[in-house]
């Protein structure tokens, strides 16, 4: 009876690694902001790598969403740092199979893009260069302060009929860490 025990609680922890530990994820490789009289520019580069669930659904017509989050936040004591700016991107990817192409739209400064290949669309949604958000002018970071990149899917923007499913599953719940670096002027 013991080993029955043992044996079944080894084939639970190899089966929660094994849904656990993927091939998949998100990672934000590089960023950086840059300061100008009236606007910040975002230059980041982010490695997509979605689960076989992810491309399922795309491959069936289901548009995903993925929210680029950048903040500045400065250091205080206690338990959280403050955020002082924070902006979001949303891209949303989807596949059209009557034209096989992959549409890559930018939601927040409306641009759209579309590629023959899933690839090439992840690809080109990891590449951000110098995309601008408008500040108060004259308006700079205080000191000491950080910048903070990650990436996350969009649960609330997928159908309601996936969102419980995604919400319990780790192939859904796809998130970078964040990408961090002290800002100097």
């Amino acid at each position: 009876m013991q080993h029955l025990k043992i044996g079944t609680w080894c084939l639970l922890c190899l089966w929660s690694l094994t849904t656990i530990g993927g091939d998949y994820g998100f990672q934000v490789r590089y960023a950086s902001l840059v300061f100008q009289q009236d606007a910040v520019a975002l230059t980041s580069g982010i490695d997509y790598r979605f689960s076989n669930t992810l491309v399922e659904a795309l491959d069936n017509g289901v548009p995903l969403t993925l929210t680029v989050t950048t903040r500045i936040r400065q250091p205080r004591r206690g338990l959280w740092d403050e955020t002082v700016w924070r902006r979001d991107l949303d891209f949303q990817i989807q596949y059209y199979p009557l034209s096989q192409v992959y549409r890559v739209v930018d939601e927040t400064n409306r641009f759209q893009r579309s590629f023959p290949r899933l690839e090439s669309a992840l690809v080109a949604l990891g590449e951000l260069n110098e995309i601008a958000f408008s500040i108060e002018e004259g308006w700079t970071p205080p000191r000491p302060s950080y910048g903070e990149v990650e990436v996350w899917l969009n649960i609330e923007r997928l159908p309601w009929a996936l969102r419980p499913i995604a919400y319990f599953s780790p192939e859904w719940r796809l998130h970078s860490n964040p990408y961090r670096w002290w800002i100097s002027q």
